[in-house]
């Protein structure tokens, strides 16, 4: 037996600082999280109303819209995981119910392996996004930390937010009251989509640790001297492991099933859209910022926002990365077992043992994946597809802008 709860500790951490773990909730964590969900979306909308107050330009849309798609990005992740803490908390449980029926030592440890790594993981994430909000804390002050220390007689005043925002209020005198929300908006949207995101990675994991126990029942089953002539207590045994082996893999699959249906249904039923819009913000985000990083780089040189936009790019790549990733893993897991199905010599084995097996064998003609609206399947073709398009996009954009 193996807690489940163990492999979710970080992601507990992350959820609970801006109330969206779904265990214990009160009316403190409501009110906390009513708070962590206001305060970036204000910072979108103090985004927006510079749009009324400055002279309106391409590049100064490009500029408003790289950084306000990212944090939509980012409120979606912190919405959904709000009004779906139920489902959130039945995927715990439920997983944790599997685990207390395994009994095989072999078993324990394939899935306290894949729980593993869907931890390091998150470690890695999380410490990588570290590193780049600190990197981005710093870059306000970057101008005036060089001319200071460097430069002394060219120090530059201390005013520059990067992001474009109107507050109807000096910015000079207000500016730490401004850089204060900036950070705030920016630690909760990206606590979300790190906390959230990460969450589902580690789910996803696990369903690849089922399927895995499900090949390796497969292989016990196997083992059972399918080349000797077979008693009733062997065949009676080995009728037992396969049909084991087809209902854990059968639970691997309605659990991939339910957090796609998650991805899918819950996002059409909750905000009138489905998945696919997730995909085309994040799409045009990564666009926006491109653009942002070739005409700051380019036409500005300024390298803070170079920095900016540049982190905020890569946020994208690595999230549609890691996305389809796991997708392709879970196919491959899947696939796994009815290919050790295939290799053995199963007309050796007795009538109802290949009745089983030929089962398994027709089911493997259909393939699996996790589709995400209809028209995306989760895989490293997928992302590469993505990729493509966005390069694509991006240079368009550029060829109109030059």
């Amino acid at each position: 037996m193996t807690s489940i709860v163990e492999h979710f500790r970080l992601h507990r951490t992350l959820l609970l600082a801006i109330g969206l773990w779904p265990y214990n909730q009160s009316k403190f964590i409501e009110l906390q999280f009513s708070l962590f969900f206001a305060v970036p979306n204000s910072f979108v909308i103090f985004q927006l109303i510079s749009f009324i107050t400055s002279d309106y330009t391409l590049d100064l849309v490009i500029k408003i819209l790289s950084t306000i798609f990212f944090f939509l990005f980012c409120e979606v992740h912190h919405i959904s995981f709000w009004i779906n803490a139920y489902t959130v908390k039945c995927f715990v449980e439920r997983l944790q119910y599997i685990s207390c029926e395994l009994k095989d030592e072999n078993e324990i440890a394939i899935i306290k392996k894949y729980g593993n790594r869907g931890e390091y993981i998150t470690i890695i994430i999380t410490l990588l996004v570290v590193c780049c909000l600190i990197i981005i804390t710093i870059l306000p002050f970057l101008p005036w930390i060089l001319g200071t220390f460097l430069l002394a007689n060219e120090s530059r005043p201390l005013h520059n937010t990067l992001i474009v925002t109107e507050y109807f209020v000096d910015k000079e005198t207000n500016f730490y009251l401004i850089i204060l929300h900036t950070y705030a908006s920016m630690y909760i949207g990206t606590t979300a989509l790190v906390g959230g995101g990460l969450m589902l990675i580690a789910y996803l994991k696990h369903i690849c640790g089922l399927f895995s126990i499900a090949s390796y029942r497969m292989r016990q089953t196997i083992m059972l001297n399918i080349h000797e002539e077979a008693n009733r207590k062997n065949e009676m045994e080995m009728n037992k492991k396969l049909r084991h082996a087809v209902d854990i893999h059968r639970t691997a699959i309605e659990y991939a099933s339910i957090i796609r249906i998650w991805l899918s249904e819950f996002f059409t039923s909750s905000f009138n859209t489905t998945y696919f819009c997730l995909i085309v913000v994040g799409v045009i985000c990564l666009v926006l910022n491109l653009c942002q990083v070739l005409r700051s780089a380019v036409l500005l040189g300024n390298i803070e926002e170079v920095i900016l936009h540049l982190i905020f790019a890569f946020a994208m790549v690595l999230y549609v990365f890691l996305a389809n990733y796991i997708g392709e893993e879970i196919i491959k897991q899947y696939n796994n077992m009815f290919s050790i199905a295939y290799n053995i010599e199963w007309y050796t084995a007795p009538i109802c043992i290949q009745r089983l097996i030929l089962f398994l064998l027709q089911r493997s003609c259909k393939a699996y994946g996790l589709k995400i609206a209809g028209l995306f399947i989760a895989s490293l073709e997928c992302f590469a597809s993505i990729i493509a398009a966005s390069i694509s996009y991006f240079t368009v954009i550029y060829s109109t802008q030059k």
